[in-house]
């Protein structure tokens, strides 16, 4: 949240006041606790984790690689409602109930709508002699937990609000209410985080208009913060969801995944006195397309939804709702809930489109055809056998006849389509469907068939023969071009952790064992895999549980490229880069010297 500036002002409102003291609780062990420690399977890996992270420059990977990890408190993307985009900062008791009380009866909780954040407004930053929080009674009646209470006896889950630094973005753009000094938890992140569990709240989004403002390091602060949580949760027994909420600064999808479910990736999309637009849509769609950060309880975040908001049409608000549950993005309507229409109630609770967002498997779609600019296939692989979410997006101003290729899905023969919006089955089409996309719009299908391979993308240049893969005891593999080690980020054992280079140090994470089924196995049971069975240039390289399918095999080629089986691209170090960190994609083969590796 972000606006124009105002001036600092002189002094704090006097305001009526209710404190809440902390209970005195004891410490108590819990399963669900927001920190879960990881186990190590013995002294010897304890302390390879650690050398392998010691003396880094770089932070990007730091925070994976610590003994400790916040555990998220959701298995599916949090759905839900947020007050920002309707209500800025004017909110209080009423509003909340109101729209509480519409997410009930509109039947968005039947269609697993669960949160009711409060965003930005609730506080003027106003502190009693302990430095409790304190909130104006007239506004809130009961304080905080009063709404908390209401929100849970509907039997949905509350959500609150508050930045990073000193003073928040209730006091750099002020909306609706005085600027609010203090505004923020910098100082009191024990204090408060401790107050939102005891009052009941089970998500906590923390912004950064103050961090931003005073040039906090986002990943030393956000770590801070989930530590607090974790503090704050071992004493209630209540986990809270942690929003970071930097805005893509610092490239949260780097660090962010350690230490909370969900990060925003980008600035607002819609601003206090702005009308939404597809444009805004697009670019924070574009900007959240980080699929090796995103797993299971691990969500990048392109911003709250603006269905239902003024200006826009039914057929922007499918595009923008197709968009999210592809990206399997976090779903917090920003609509007034107590006046929409039946059309958008109807698009919000389409229960198609929410079993593609809150698909158990956690993947981000991804890009897999752009065969003229503009038009665009994506695809979302999906639990079970030979299931694809596929939107077909058409970017250009003109209605345009896009198609969907089996074989850039990872399908082959026949297979069944299905169109969500429309809830009718188009037919049994065998290698690929084409459909007409009007302009600034998208279609959203589902594909059923059989797991087959992609057809061989050509290359640029032609690629050497290739030769088996060896099937020799595990060893590292060194890229040519740079000297180092292709290694699993942060010594992480987690689906979808990113594949990058570094310094060749011996380790588990950069010990690969090649099968002869063409595997390339680290950690005994996870395999070097192309991220979403993708095909495209710079598709990202990650690790995720051995499966069998072709975007997990590899082919070792006399020239010293290792072809991805599935795409028919060589595994590449981008750019030509050497720095440590560098993570892996796949290209067209060329046989560069950042394309060639060797076995040692």
């Amino acid at each position: 949240m972000r606006l124009r500036r105002a001036a600092r002002p002189p002094s704090r409102a006097a305001i009526t006041s209710v404190r809440f003291r902390p209970a005195r609780l004891g410490l108590r062990l819990l399963v669900a606790a927001h920190l879960a420690i990881l186990t190590v399977a013995s002294a010897g890996w304890a302390l390879a984790d650690t050398a392998h992270t010691m003396g880094r420059a770089d932070t990007t990977d730091a925070a994976q690689a610590g003994a400790a990890a916040a555990a998220s408190p959701v298995t599916t993307p949090p759905m839900g409602w947020a007050s920002w985009n309707t209500f800025a900062a004017q909110i209080n008791y009423n509003v909340i109930k109101a729209q509480t009380d519409a997410m009930v009866s509109s039947g968005m909780k039947d269609a697993g709508y669960q949160y009711v954040n409060i965003d930005e407004g609730w506080w003027q930053g106003t502190r009693d002699g302990s430095g409790n929080i304190t909130v104006d009674t007239n506004e809130w009646p009961g304080g905080m937990k009063a709404i908390a209470d209401y929100i849970h006896s509907k039997g949905l889950k509350a959500g609150i609000y508050t930045d990073a630094g000193r003073d928040g973005c209730g006091y750099y753009y002020p909306t609706g209410r005085p600027a609010a000094p203090g505004s923020g938890s910098e100082g009191h992140y024990d204090q408060d985080f401790l107050a939102f569990s005891q009052w009941g709240f089970d998500f906590v989004k923390v912004d950064w208009c103050g961090g931003n403002a005073e040039g906090l390091d986002s990943q030393r602060t956000y770590q801070a913060i989930s530590d607090a949580i974790g503090r704050a949760t071992a004493q209630t027994g209540r986990p809270m969801v942690l929003s970071v909420c930097n805005w893509g600064n610092q490239s949260p999808w780097n660090w962010a995944p350690a230490m909370s479910t969900m990060w925003r990736t980008s600035g607002d999309i819609i601003y206090w006195g702005q009308s939404a637009s597809m444009d805004r849509v697009l670019a924070n769609f574009d900007s959240a397309q980080h699929p090796s950060a995103q797993s299971p309880g691990r969500y990048n975040d392109p911003d709250m939804l603006i269905v239902g908001m003024p200006s826009f049409t039914a057929a922007q608000n499918r595009t923008h709702m197709g968009l999210w549950a592809i990206s399997g993005a976090p779903l917090l309507a920003g609509n007034n809930l107590a006046t929409m229409s039946a059309e958008t109630r109807a698009i919000l609770t389409n229960r198609e489109v929410l079993a593609v967002d809150q698909d158990a498997l956690g993947r981000q779609g991804v890009k897999v055809a752009e065969d003229q600019t503009g038009r665009q296939v994506y695809s979302k692989v999906l639990s079970g056998t030979g299931r694809r979410a596929v939107l077909l997006l058409n970017r250009t101003t003109s209605a345009a006849s896009i198609t969907a290729r089996w074989s850039d899905l990872g399908l082959t023969g026949a297979a069944t389509v299905r169109n969500l919006w429309t809830a009718t089955d188009a037919g049994t089409f065998t290698g690929s469907y084409t459909v007409t996309v009007p302009a600034r719009e998208a279609v959203l299908i589902t594909v059923t068939g059989t797991t087959g391979t992609p057809s061989p993308t050509p290359s640029a240049t032609p690629t050497a023969t290739p030769t088996p893969t060896p099937t020799t005891g595990a060893g590292a593999i060194k890229s040519v071009s740079s000297g180092r080690c292709l290694d699993v980020s942060g010594a992480s054992q987690t689906n979808g952790s990113a594949a990058q280079i570094w310094d060749c140090n011996g380790q588990a994470n950069q010990q690969w064992t090649p099968t002869a089924s063409g595997e390339l196995r680290v950690y005994g049971g996870k395999c070097l895999d192309v991220s979403n069975r993708a095909t495209a240039n710079r598709s990202p390289v990650v690790i995720w549980d051995c499966n069998g399918q072709n975007n997990q095999q590899w082919r070792f080629n006399s020239d010293g490229t290792i072809t991805a089986v599935g795409a028919n691209k060589c595994l590449d170090v981008p750019d030509n880069a050497s720095a440590n960190g560098t993570k892996l994609v796949i290209w067209d083969c060329n046989g560069g010297a950042n394309q060639r590796w060797t076995r040692t």
